[in-house]
């Protein structure tokens, strides 16, 4: 199944700075499979290994720039941008949820505080 074998043995053997970034979710092969990403290396063999066999144009540009990414040619935030790019192009994204505050039990103290003027 791995078509870019040598690819990727090149690129973990250039690279020791992996690029780290925010964490983004994309949907694997199997079923309900979900898969973290957290650098352009593992977004780049994701990308080369494990994408679906339909690819569009920013599948492509995502490649590019992951290889510029680790040659130091562009931040991790730009390589994380074209990843996500690519990934909604494909459907795989998986939206984060957003970040909710934990219940303390306590009440706000700033509720029922009016402002008097």
């Amino acid at each position: 199944m791995i078509r870019n074998r040598s690819i990727v043995a090149y690129i973990a053997g250039m690279y020791e700075d992996y690029r780290t970034f925010k964490m983004v979710q994309v949907f694997g092969r199997k079923p309900g499979q979900l898969v973290a990403i957290t650098s352009a290396y593992d977004a780049a063999v994701f990308l080369l290994q494990e994408w679906p066999d339909e690819t569009g144009p920013k599948h492509l540009m995502a490649r590019a720039i992951m290889l510029k990414c680790l040659e130091g040619g562009c931040s991790a935030a730009v390589a994380r941008v074209a990843f996500v790019e690519a990934a909604r192009e494909a459907n795989i994204y998986m939206e984060a949820e957003p970040l909710r505050t934990a219940n303390t039990g306590k009440p706000d103290p700033k509720w029922g505080k009016r402002k008097r003027g």
